[in-house]
This record gives structure tokens, C-alpha cells and sequence, in this order.
């Protein structure tokens, strides 16, 4: 039995790897052709734009995994549906549960590669591809600027907006900001309030977090200062700043996105565009493995007459519903007023329940 099951999961993997080259091709074209838009903006240049769209390949990968494991599997076992091979075991007395635990199997390894991107490599790649954007914030270089001008312009960032100057030392990883220094002008354009906190932290829309702050009031003739643990402080950046400089709240990871969640509700801040992005992230494993497990039925079951293009048609229009679905759950969410949680969660749960009982219909002899 084992190499029975080596031979399923080889061929369900057979065909999982051209559709997704095939998927992430078509997809990272679409982004390159947005990203272009943008070079020449400061010191944006193609090579820029094309490491973007490369560091957006691991995102696309966890987006797409559900639909490519669906369609892979339609090719790759469908070869051996072809080939009256899954005939043959059946005829060996091989249930269709039996079958379905080598796809379970592979449907788990592909969890556990969604799990460490998300949690690993998407939160890193994010903030470097944010890093490569904020070059569209930048003049690009003068010839005169020597590499240590250029790493020591790079390493800060000064802007300005109504009333205010902010310096910003350092751009890290988890949304946070260091070393932040603003000057507030009064009317009269003269230096009114000279605010230094060691860190900033994105919580929503362009609400920040200051830690360890220090506030110093100036007068005509005298001035106060005075420590706070933390202040909430509206728009430190334009939302095109932000936008270029910190990574997004669908690239954190799953543990950093919840602890973001517990910060906006201890602040009275509305989380749930936030919830939403982390039951989508947790919803990936429960259309994983219904996707991988809807295979069969269509392989087995009464769909087996059915031509090969036809089957991958289906495939393709089911996996294309569900994805879509998947994008517009939080909305529909919102829109109704509907439990965050269950109404993201709901594809996943329809398609593993779906999968389950036309397995078990099949492996009844219903199909």
C-alpha cells in the first residue's frame, strides 16, 4: 500500500506543478503590468518592479493553492482515470476512502507549506517588497551623491503634511516605526509642539500607536515637556506614504495580525476589516482539503464519462467560484451583517462538506 500511495501522491503532484506555473505566470503578469505603471516614479526602476512582482509570487501561492490542487488533481489523477487505472484498483477491492488517503495526505503537506509562508517568508518578502515601493517616494540619485549619502538618505525619511514636519529613523517589519521625531507649526508658522516616541505602530487606516513618548510644549517665554507610555496620533503619513512604506496588513503573519486585533479592540478601534483578513488566512487549510478530496468523486463517481477538457472546464469554473467567493466573503460579511468568522469560513466548510459526502456517496456504490 505504500506504493500505491506514493504513486497517487506523485501523480496528484505531477499535476499540481504545471497548473500552478501556469496560474502564477498569468497572475504575475497582471501584477507586472500594474506594477510598470509606477516606474520612474522617484527612484522606482524596472528591476525594482520586478522584484516586486517576484516577492509577491509566495502570496499568490497561498491565494491560489486551493484551485491549483483542484485542477492538478483533475489532471494529474485524471491520467490515471484515462488509463483505467483507478478502474483496476477499484476492481483490487481498493475503496475510495482508501484512495482518498494518499490525496489527504498531500492535501496536509500543502497546509503545512501554506502555514510556514504564511508565517515565515510572506511577512518578510511583504516588507522588502515595501521597501523597494517607498523608491517611488525618493529622488532617484545624483551623480554627485556619494554610496554613504545615498545609504544614510535611505536609511531615514522626512516628510510634511498640514501643519507638521516628521522625521522617521527606521521602517521595520511589523508595521512599526522608529525613532519618529514631529514638529508641530501653529498658526503663525512658528515650532509649537516637538513630539519624540521610540516606536509607531500602524493599527488601522492612518491611526498610529506612539510608544515612549516626549512631549515638549513651546511658548513666547517658556516651555514644558512631559512622558506618556503611549498616544494615539492621526496621520503620521499619507495614505500613499503608508501605502509605499509598511506592510500591509494582509502580509503579517497569523499570530502578529491577531495580536493586532486585540490592540484595536483595547483601544476602541473597529477590527473587523482585520478579522476578516485572519479568517481568510485560516480558512486555507479547510479549502485545501476539500479541493484535494473533491477530485475523486468527480473521478470516480458519475463524472468519470465525462472528456477530459470538459472535466478540467468544470474543475476550473468551481475553482474560480470558489476563489472569488472566497475574495468577496468579507464583504458580504459587512454588507449583511453576518458573523466574520462563519461567513469567511463558509466556502471552505461547503467545499470540504461537498467533498466528504460525494466521497462517501461514491465509496457507498451511489455514484
Amino acid at each position: 500500500m505504500k506504493i500505491l500511495d506514493r504513486y497517487i501522491s506523485g501523480s496528484l503532484l505531477a499535476g499540481c506543478i504545471p497548473v500552478a506555473l501556469l496560474l502564477l505566470s498569468l497572475f504575475s503578469l497582471l501584477a507586472l503590468s500594474e506594477e510598470l505603471e509606477d516606474v520612474g516614479d522617484g527612484a522606482y526602476e524596472l528591476s525594482d518592479a520586478l522584484l516586486v512582482v517576484a516577492m509577491g509570487v509566495p502570496t499568490l501561492l497561498v491565494d491560489l493553492l486551493p484551485v491549483t490542487v483542484l485542477l492538478g488533481g483533475l489532471l494529474g489523477l485524471g491520467a490515471l482515470a484515462n488509463n483505467l487505472e483507478l478502474t483496476s484498483l477499484r476492481a483490487a477491492a481498493v475503496s475510495p476512502l482508501r484512495l482518498a488517503v494518499p490525496i489527504a495526505a498531500c492535501a496536509i503537506a500543502f497546509i503545512a507549506l501554506a502555514l510556514f509562508l504564511q508565517s515565515q517568508v510572506i511577512p518578510q518578502v511583504a516588507f522588502y517588497s515595501s521597501q523597494l515601493r517607498s523608491k517611488t517616494l525618493m529622488a532617484p540619485p545624483s551623480l554627485q551623491e556619494s554610496e554613504e549619502q545615498i545609504a544614510q538618505r535611505d536609511s531615514e525619511f522626512w516628510t510634511r503634511s498640514t501643519g507638521q514636519f516628521v522625521r522617521i529613523g527606521q521602517v521595520l517589519p511589523d508595521r512599526q516605526l522608529a525613532e519618529i521625531e514631529i514638529y508641530t507649526l501653529n498658526n503663525e508658522g512658528e515650532l509649537s509642539l516637538m513630539l519624540q516616541s521610540e516606536r509607531a505602530e500602524l493599527l488601522q487606516d492612518n491611526t498610529w500607536q506612539l510608544q515612549q513618548v516626549r512631549q515638549t510644549r513651546l511658548a513666547v517665554t517658556d516651555s514644558s515637556a512631559q512622558t506618556s507610555d503611549s498616544m494615539i496620533w492621526e496621520k503620521l503619513l499619507s495614505e500613499e506614504q503608508t501605502h509605499a512604506l509598511i506592510t500591509p496588513a494582509s502580509a503579517l503573519a497569523p499570530t502578529d495580525l491577531w495580536r493586532l486585533i486585540q490592540r484595536l479592540e483595547q483601544n476602541s478601534m473597529s477590527s473587523r476589516r482585520h478579522r476578516v483578513i485572519f479568517w481568510k488566512q485560516m480558512g486555507v487549510p479547510l479549502g485545501l482539503l476539500g479541493m484535494a478530496l473533491l477530485t475523486l468523486p468527480f473521478l470516480l463517481g458519475s463524472a468519470r464519462s465525462i472528456p477530459v477538457g470538459q472535466r478540467m472546464t468544470l474543475g476550473g469554473v468551481i475553482g474560480i467560484g470558489y476563489y472569488l467567493l472566497q475574495q468577496i466573503s468579507g464583504h458580504i460579511a459587512g454588507i449583511f451583517q453576518l458573523h466574520i468568522a462563519t461567513t469567511v469560513l463558509a466556502p471552505g466548510i461547503v467545499v470540504l462538506c461537498l467533498a466528504l459526502c460525494l466521497l462517501w456517496r461514491v465509496d457507498r456504490g451511489q455514484g
